[in-house]
């Protein structure tokens, strides 16, 4: 009897769909996850009968019944060994735990007896997937799957699940338990605390394989993240909602500690969060509250302020650069380079709307969404809710105010422990802002602590003896002027009891080290710089602010620790540094770092057989070798070789060596380091200097 009434249900269904009654809700049935593997097994719709799912509020328990239902245990058995796969539909009734990506449908179910992965999910009749539905289930709610079952490379899953029924499940929750707030107090409020909010959508994120995250919701008064994935799932920009949620600081794990460090909280944001109503309207958010700034002023804020997932309003050059297999876009201030990149965890891909403002001036509504911590600098990473091209076009009346503020004040430091003898700019152009020949002056308020001289043409800044003066800097344009002042404080020169570099490296690890040296061109992939003298060489990592205040050929005095990057228990030779350098007196001038010890009668094999059980870190080699550049369309890697060895340097991506990059194929003499900071059973190479036909050239990668 029961055949019989599946048989006569699925005639029915023919019939509608040749009615046209279903002719504007089918989609491809072979619609397949984006990131799925090439090779994954695939499914084609069969006869089996099906239904469609139902309201939510529709049907009793009992209609589940009929069908023939197995446990998740009973499906994982059947999964059976690698390679296997179901020919035969089995029917599973279970709770879904997550959302694993809202695209296909990827789910987590569990029942009573286990849990099993839902590899895409499709409507009854297997023509609609899941992010087409007009009814869909979400976490919590009861699901009734039609599934072929399979071992894939040893994950036991469900594979095309056809949704035949579900059952929306209200989780119990209090609400009196939840204190109602406007956004601005949700910010504020302790950690912990439990918080009904609400608020417009403004702005969904996304992870890996672009799997909704969180969202940003405004109300009248701020703005805050959200961070829960069921919730971004089942929302869309304009919606107004209201949730309940427990106030967090989110800091990635392996952060936390850089983090405190250096004083941020964390990213402001709401988690646990439940979803109460949602209009499904487009409403327009509320951003009359947003206070304006510069892009300069938001990265130059402290991390120890709570900025995080608030919003502000900029004017800002918005730029797209395309990598190998990713996309930066960058967020500018009007001097096309104060400024920093988009936070994106699908390599740019949920950026994409940003396309058709590349290379324009544009109002932005921009947030901070958080902070990346190291071991050397804090800083933090930006996410665009609105960008609006309104033809915008500088006022010339404020190009001396401009020069000022970003060419003329930023070349002093708070206080200087020697001479700079620095050249300072004393004319601007800026071919994106439309000016040309703006001139910059300066005076001192005490010439014997700070004074100005003109060679050759050129205005030079000196420290004289210690003390405090005031600098003020002049800026004209067309008759227009600006002034501003900023104080500079000489510090007569300190005695320091220091280490040579060799006696730095011969101290225990993790011990704290004073030491002097000249520095050298720049690290890779890491934030800081070789450090020389007479007794040898040195890795050094610093925070990145410290480079505003560097140069190479400068002498100075560094305070860090001894360190070795070496993973917990192996016994490699590692990678020799010293490590959290602070910088405690710049003496400046013009040095070469120290060559005689170079090595220079060994090849690029010789260093590619290093033993990495050995120290070569501290170690420089002469070699000649050609530079070779492997680019495919999702990474870059640079080598350099001898012609029958090929010897990697270490970076991120060949264009961190655009200095050589344009030398590719081309024959040259090489200064290289050995290097291990990943503790690989191998050196790598990292090029301090390149010497051709036209000269030598450093690598200043980190150098400002």
């Amino acid at each position: 009897m029961k055949k019989i009434l599946l048989l006569l249900l699925v005639l029915a269904m023919t019939l509608t769909v040749l009615a046209g009654c279903n002719e504007n809700n089918t989609t491809d049935p072979t619609d397949a996850p984006t990131d799925a593997p090439t090779d994954a097994p695939t499914d084609e719709p069969t006869d089996e009968p099906t239904e469609k799912p139902t309201d939510s509020n529709e049907g009793e328990e009992d209609d589940w019944a009929e069908y023939d239902i197995i446990t998740i245990a009973e499906a994982l058995e059947l999964c059976g060994e690698v390679g296997n796969k179901t020919e035969e539909r089995y029917y599973i009734r279970a709770t879904i735990v997550s959302i694993d990506n809202a695209q296909y449908g990827a789910m987590t179910i569990k029942d009573d007896t286990g849990t099993i992965s839902v590899y895409g999910t499709y409507s009854a009749d297997g023509e609609i997937n899941y992010s087409a539905m007009d009814e869909k289930p979400y976490k919590d709610d009861e699901v009734l799957l039609h599934c072929i079952l399979q071992n894939y490379n040893g994950t036991k899953e469900v594979q095309n699940a056809r949704l035949i029924d579900f059952r929306h499940v209200d989780v119990e929750i209090n609400e009196a338990d939840y204190t109602e707030m406007t956004i601005a107090e949700a910010r504020e409020a302790e950690v912990g605390t439990k918080i009904k909010v609400d608020g417009v959508v403004a702005r969904i994120t996304y992870a890996n394989g672009k799997i909704p995250m969180g969202v940003y919701i405004v109300d009248e008064t701020q703005s805050i993240y959200v961070y829960d994935g069921d919730i971004a799932q089942r929302v869309a920009i304009g919606n107004k909602i209201t949730l309940l949620g427990s106030k967090a600081y989110w800091i990635l794990e392996s952060e936390q500690s850089n983090a405190q460090k250096f004083g941020y909280k964390g990213c402001c944001q709401l988690e646990g969060a439940t979803l109460l109503s949602n209009d499904e309207k487009t409403n327009e958010f509320d951003l009359s509250w947003v206070s304006e700034t510069t892009v300069k002023e938001l990265l130059e804020t402290p991390v120890t302020e709570n900025i995080t997932t608030s919003i502000f309003k900029v004017t800002s050059l918005v730029e797209k650069a395309p990598g190998n297999g990713f996309t930066n876009y960058y967020f500018n201030d009007l001097d096309g380079t104060t400024g920093s990149y988009v936070y994106s965890q699908c390599n740019g891909s949920d950026f994409a709307w940003l396309d058709e403002f590349d290379g324009k001036i544009c109002t932005v509504y921009l947030s901070v969404i958080n902070a990346k911590s190291t071991s050397s600098d804090c800083f933090f990473r930006l996410l665009p809710i609105k960008v609006i091209d309104e033809g915008f076009k500088f006022n010339l009346d404020d190009t001396a105010e401009h020069v000022v503020k970003y060419y003329g004040l930023d070349q002093f430091n708070a206080s200087y422990t020697g001479n700079p003898a620095k050249e300072l700019l004393t004319t601007v152009s800026s071919e994106l802002l439309g000016f040309e020949g703006a001139t910059l002056s300066y005076s001192s308020s005490d010439e014997k602590v700070v004074y100005f001289t003109t060679e050759g043409g050129k205005t030079v800044f000196n420290c004289g003896e210690a003390g405090k003066a005031t600098v003020t800097v002049k800026g004209e344009y067309k008759g227009k002027t600006y002034t501003a002042t900023v104080d500079v404080v000489v510090v007569s020169n300190q005695e320091f009891d220091t280490l040579t570099i060799e006696e730095a490296k011969n101290k225990e690890v993790g011990e704290e080290v004073i030491f002097k040296g000249i520095i050298g061109p720049s690290l890779v992939n890491k934030s800081g710089f070789y450090l020389f003298d007479e007794t040898g060489m040195i890795a050094i990592t610093v925070n990145e602010s410290v480079f505003d205040n560097v140069a190479i050929g400068y002498e100075v005095v560094l305070k860090g620790k001894r360190d070795c990057f070496i993973k917990e228990g192996n016994t490699h030779a590692g990678q020799l540094a010293i490590s959290n350098c602070e910088l405690l007196a710049n003496y400046y001038g013009e040095h070469d770092y120290h060559t005689f010890d170079f090595i220079k009668d060994k090849d690029v094999k010789y260093i590619y057989d290093l033993d990495y059980n050995e120290q070569h870190s501290d170690e420089v080699y002469y070699v000649k070798a050609t530079v070779k550049v492997v680019e495919t369309a999702y990474y870059t890697n640079i080598f350099i070789s001898d012609g029958s060895t090929d010897l990697r340097l270490y970076c991120s991506s060949a264009n961190q060596y655009s200095f050589l990059k344009q030398l590719a194929g081309k024959e040259v003499f090489v200064e290289i380091a050995p290097c291990n900071w990943n503790d690989k059973t191998y050196y790598t190479g990292c090029v301090l200097a390149v010497e051709t036909q036209d000269g030598v050239v450093l690598n200043t990668l980190n150098f400002k």
